[in-house]
């Protein structure tokens, strides 16, 4: 844990010692959520570091046709439910 200072840009630096331990480095992309009266920051794993790691579950499946359904099922569910 560290006590941060945000700029008059609304910047914070997060500690070293927590970017070593995350891999944080310079162009990672982070996730700014706020919880309550907390703001957490999540780094968001680039989906290339995750090649392979569930290729069984996606054995022999389109995911990105999937993807696309599912997509276009929920824009359709929301176009419904603006009309209605």
């Amino acid at each position: 844990m560290g006590e941060v200072t945000v700029t008059s840009k609304g910047q914070i630096t997060i500690p070293a010692d927590i970017r070593r331990r995350l891999s944080i480095v310079e162009g990672t992309k982070l996730m700014v959520i706020q919880e309550g009266g907390a703001v957490k920051i999540i780094p968001i794993v680039e989906l290339s570091k995750l090649a392979g790691v569930d290729k069984e579950l996606f054995k022999g499946r389109d995911v990105g046709k999937e993807l696309e359904e599912e997509r276009r099922e929920d824009f359709l569910a929301e176009e419904r439910r603006l009309r209605d």
